[in-house]
């Protein structure tokens, strides 16, 4: 069987790689992170960045616009370019010729500044961060794949992070065979603005309140989909084909592969710092999120989340996926598994949303490939992905369920370990939730799907 490193490598690398052979020294760690419009964050990011256990560490900086950007954005990275020039040094042994700029940091390290924000080297229309991560990481494949990257760990995060100082070691602890991806805890720090910062929070409680729901319904999609927080073992990155180019959830993508070729690890180290900012760098994320809530009359007073029950239809679903396992491929009998005589468990919309998503022809498939029950589930649960999932919990609130209130929907959920006489302060809610969440880290998430 071929070496799926040296097969993407081949195939599917972007051209940049050809940088690795250019770029002189060895490392112990690599980061990526892409740059778009950042200023002074970046910076905090990169003081942030400490040394590894296993020797320097080479931090990949892909700085991207594209034609269409603001101006604003290519001010800010036109200012990127000068500062780094101003304050670093150049890496020692790297050819003058070299079209990545490369700069020495602390401890041996190096900086490369990849500059897909110039003129005639701009992302293609409709591309954007997840060619920027992919360009990075591609990289770093192939500088591991030349034996001059030691760790196994493709480190990513965002030009708004603070890194802890264990960031390394929470991974070089961990075993990267049979893993698709760990994922780093995270807290915000929110703004001195009262409305941006209850924004924030109320947002972060919809993030963790999910997670909860989806961990305490049976998912083994319940992880955080953050590229910000992300770690990926080469081997599990080359297998799905690294990033998708697209402008906005290529991490959830990404995810929803790596999840399929191996465990997705929730690690309970030291967190990292996001920054709880509103920002319209691409169409879905935290800071259009916020910026939506701010400006949305009402939005924070009226804030929903899903109903509890919609976790209930999902963890029965989940239950009949498991029962067709076990049985062999028996669907009609497991089937019965869902409630009949429940008034609160709407089973007819539960079905129909099902029927209209194509589960039961889905179903028959996968018992068709498999009736060995450990590789059926893998088959269950690989067509009913993180991307079904959400379509699903999508539908039953618009189909029956309807969101409800934070507060109500906080206290009657049986996973967040709050009570109704939850009291609208929403940084005691949310510090409640990080250790409902905090205790998740022991138990991986993606259990079953890999082979």
């Amino acid at each position: 069987m071929k070496d799926p490193i040296a097969q993407y490598l081949a195939r599917h690398a972007e051209p940049e790689t050809a940088d690795a052979e250019r770029l002189a020294g060895s490392f112990g760690h690599a980061l990526v992170i892409p740059a778009y419009g950042e200023r002074e964050s970046l910076f905090n990011l990169l003081g942030s960045v400490p040394g590894g256990p296993r020797g320097p560490v080479l931090i990949i900086l892909v700085l991207n616009a594209r034609a269409d950007s603001p101006p604003a954005v290519h001010e800010a990275n036109e200012e990127v370019r000068r500062r780094l020039e101003r304050e670093l040094p150049a890496a020692a042994g790297s050819p003058a010729e070299l079209p990545a700029r490369a700069y020495s940091i602390r401890a041996g390290g190096t900086l490369l500044l990849v500059d897909r924000a110039l003129t005639d080297r701009y992302l293609p229309e409709g591309q954007g961060v997840g060619l920027a991560r992919k360009i990075g990481n591609d990289l770093v494949l192939a500088l591991r794949a030349g034996g001059r990257v030691a760790s196994p760990w493709i480190h990513n995060t965002d030009a708004d992070t603070i890194l802890p100082n264990d960031y390394f070691e929470q991974t070089a602890v961990l075993d990267h065979d049979g893993t698709g991806a760990a994922i780093y805890s995270f807290e915000h720090r929110f703004d001195p603005d009262p409305a941006q910062a209850e924004a924030a929070r109320l947002y972060e409680i919809s993030l963790r309140y999910n997670v909860l729901g989806l961990a305490w319904a049976g998912s083994p999609y319940a992880y955080h989909s953050m590229g910000s927080c992300l770690a990926i073992p080469a081997q599990a990155y080359a297998e799905v084909r690294g990033f998708p180019k697209r402008n906005a959830l290529e991490d959830f993508h990404a995810l929803n592969k790596l999840a399929k070729v191996g465990r997705i690890l929730r690690l309970a180290g030291q967190p990292l710092l996001l920054e709880g900012r509103i920002s319209e760098r691409v169409p879905i994320s935290t800071g259009k999120a916020i910026a939506g809530l701010v400006s949305r009359r009402g939005a924070l007073t009226g804030f929903r989340l899903y109903h509890p029950a919609v976790y209930a239809h999902l963890a029965a679903w989940l239950r009949v996926l498991a029962a067709i396992a076990r049985s062999g491929g028996n669907a009609t009998e497991a089937i019965t598994e869902l409630p009949s005589d429940n008034p609160f468990f709407r089973t007819d919309v539960l079905r129909e949303t099902l029927d209209h998503m194509g589960a039961f022809p889905a179903i028959q498939d996968a018992i068709a490939r498999s009736s060995d029950e450990e590789t059926l589930l893998r088959h269950l649960h690989t067509w009913f992905d993180a991307l079904k999932t959400v379509q699903l919990l999508h539908a039953l609130r618009d189909g029956g369920l309807p969101s409800v209130g934070y507060l109500q929907a906080l206290a009657e959920a049986p996973f967040t370990g709050l009570t109704a006489s939850t009291e609208e302060d929403t940084e005691a809610l949310l510090l409640q939730l990080i250790a409902e969440e905090r205790a998740l880290a022991a138990t991986p998430a993606g259990v079953g799907l890999s082979s």
